[in-house]
């Protein structure tokens, strides 16, 4: 974001400096100790926000020693994650980075200290839509003569219950390589693999931007950690096991409870990482698909999108080099006359089901044409979407046949390709 974005986001941090009503101290009687206090409660939210005000301008001029200038010096471990915090962000094309102190935020805490809960504003210039707004409960201290000072960032219980995410530059040192179309997000144990990782996400936005014939920027943000953290602390994750999944693509949306989405970003699990080969690559350019596709999936039965992003991914493999589970060739022996449903599809069965869910698309593509594919999504996402009750009038109106006859005809094309 310009320079006149930044200065509005200071504004709004310095409207959001009001006083605070009801905070009261000890009582002797009367009114005026309440005031008092809230006074006093005023002029420390005041401070906290020009704290911050503080933070966000050194951030943007790239002037460590001023963000670490209101930093408790006693805690130096914090200091340290703070410094290693100041690094990240400048590795980041930062479009906008600022703070918003709402009204009432700053409260007393426990020992003297000072609880504000913030939000953290964050863009990242070219792959996000909007700034991304996170809050966060920051502790503060005061020293002997008045001065606050920052003491702390994180609330790990106030996170969980409030369901935030935390970022990679939140909780570790990260290294960002980035291209005209990818940003990638790597750390000290990832980044060696970053060149045949970056290299096969822009190929792949070529392939999946040539193979579905919808709208989207064409860049993407992926995330390559040597851990699973910040995969862990997705919510909604595909079969609630991060450890079951190779990679998988995930919404950023502007803020809690926003409706607006700032982008589609993917990560990889780290077992893929150093998986240079072309498995990694057709990963990649599934969750690319999902990434071009967007929120225009969420309400179409979860076989269609999966199948798409699979019938995607395998395009540029030559027709004799595709490969498939046993499992799903497994079940189209045993005869398969049911679509893998929406609340199993990613359970025990997940390797059948998206082999299942791929081949419905390819039989769909072989018989009425690839037109005829997409057009079934769109009929599909149509208004409120369709739900599985729904799908089989929807599969008549754009094919002419239900669910199950959809479902014997892919299991009879696996059976036909595979054996």
């Amino acid at each position: 974001m310009s320079t006149s974005g930044f200065r509005e986001g200071i504004a709004q941090l310095i409207a959001g400096v009001l006083l605070l009503a009801g905070l009261t101290g000890c009582s002797w009687g009367g009114d005026e100790p309440e005031a008092a206090a809230s006074a006093e409660t005023a002029d420390q939210a005041t401070s906290i926000t020009q704290l911050l005000q503080r933070r966000a301008a050194a951030v943007r001029a790239g002037d460590r020693t001023a963000f670490l200038a209101d930093v408790d010096p006693t805690r130096t471990a914090f200091v340290k994650a703070q410094t290693r915090y100041f690094d990240n962000l400048r590795e980041l094309p930062l479009g906008r980075f600022a703070y918003v102190v709402p009204t009432g935020a700053v409260t007393p805490a426990a020992n003297g200290r000072l609880r504000a809960t913030i939000s953290v504003m964050l863009r990242l210039r070219g792959f996000d839509a909007v700034p991304v707004e996170t809050p966060a409960r920051y502790t503060f201290t005061s020293t002997d003569d008045g001065r606050i000072l920052l003491a702390g960032v994180r609330d790990r219980r106030w996170e969980q219950q409030n369901d935030i995410d935390p970022a990679p530059w939140d909780l570790g040192r990260i290294e960002v390589e980035s291209t005209p179309h990818v940003l990638g997000i790597f750390d000290p144990d990832s980044v060696d693999a970053a060149y045949q990782i970056m290299d096969s996400v822009e190929d792949g936005i070529t392939v999946v931007s040539q193979e579905v014939p919808l709208r989207w920027s064409g860049k993407v943000v992926v995330y390559a950690l040597s851990d699973i953290d910040v995969l862990r602390s997705l919510d909604n994750l595909p079969g609630g096991d991060p450890d079951r999944l190779d990679g998988v693509a995930f919404p950023v949306r502007a803020g809690p409870g926003s409706h607006k989405l700032a982008s589609t970003r993917f990560m990889l699990h780290p077992r893929m990482i150093y998986r240079n080969d072309a498995t990694r690559d057709r990963l990649i350019r599934h969750e690319l698909t999902h990434v071009a596709i967007g929120r225009r999936d969420d309400s179409v039965p979860t076989w269609l999108s999966e199948g798409i992003a699979e019938y995607v991914s395998v395009q540029p493999i030559a027709t004799y080099d595709r490969m498939i589970s046993r499992d799903a060739v497994e079940v189209a022996r045993r005869g398969l006359d049911v679509l893998p449903a929406d609340a199993t599809f990613n359970g025990p069965e997940s390797g059948s089901n998206y082999g299942v869910a791929w081949y419905v698309c390819e039989y769909i593509a072989s018989t009425w044409g690839e037109e005829s594919l997409w057009r079934l999504f769109d009929e599909m996402r149509r208004g409120q979407g369709t739900s599985e009750a729904g799908q089989d009038t929807v599969l008549r109106e754009v094919l002419g046949v239900d669910s199950g006859e959809l479902a014997r005809g892919a299991g009879s094309k696996i059976l036909a390709t595979f054996g």
